[in-house]
């Protein structure tokens, strides 16, 4: 490992005398194919791991595996208390059904989400703006899973829950079943 870059798999492997398939099925989870792999190994693996501090790259692993496991929250206003309160929640309960919240704030949702940034969005809109509406319409047409607070929009290729569920006890909740029945379809 070169001094002050951050470890890859290819360092824990070689700390722990194993392959990089090995690493690859120790850190996956998965028993190793047509060869099991001993507890020995296993526990050798795991301490290269520790001992390097190794992370796994979350970027690289969501373009191997085609999603992110990332759910974004966008909202307008940490300071409004509706908003506060729903990215809160989401936060509390997305890591719950294996999935990690993002929380953006403003209009960089848009971009974030074009881009591929996470596998589905739980956005609470204000009126009608223009371009929430196309950027919905095409996040539908990709098959984003998608979840919006809103008074005035009607469901189009994404789920629509009143804005004014969201003063209820259990709008997150609510709102979270939703998406992550999308997300797994």
């Amino acid at each position: 490992m070169r001094h002050g870059s951050r470890p890859t798999i290819r360092d824990v492997a070689e700390s722990a005398g194993v392959s990089l398939t090995t690493v690859s099925y120790v850190l996956s989870g998965r028993p190793g194919g047509t060869t099991r792999i001993s507890q020995p190994t296993q526990d050798r693996v795991h301490a290269a791991v520790r001992e390097l501090g190794y992370v796994a790259n979350r970027a690289a692993r969501g373009m191997r595996r085609g999603r992110t496991d990332l759910v974004a929250v966008a909202v307008a206003d940490l300071e409004d208390p509706r908003d506060r309160v729903l990215a809160a929640a989401v936060a509390r309960l997305l890591p719950q059904h294996g999935y990690q919240p993002v929380i953006l704030l403003g209009e960089g949702w848009r971009q974030f989400m074009l881009s591929g940034g996470a596998d589905g969005v739980i956005l609470a809109v204000r009126g009608e703006d223009t371009d929430d509406v196309e950027t919905l319409a095409e996040l539908a047409r990709r098959g984003v899973a998608q979840l919006v607070f809103s008074d005035t929009l009607q469901p189009a290729g994404f789920d629509v829950l009143a804005a004014g569920t969201a003063a209820e006890e259990d709008f997150a909740e609510r709102a979270v079943a939703i998406l992550i029945s999308r997300l797994r379809a």
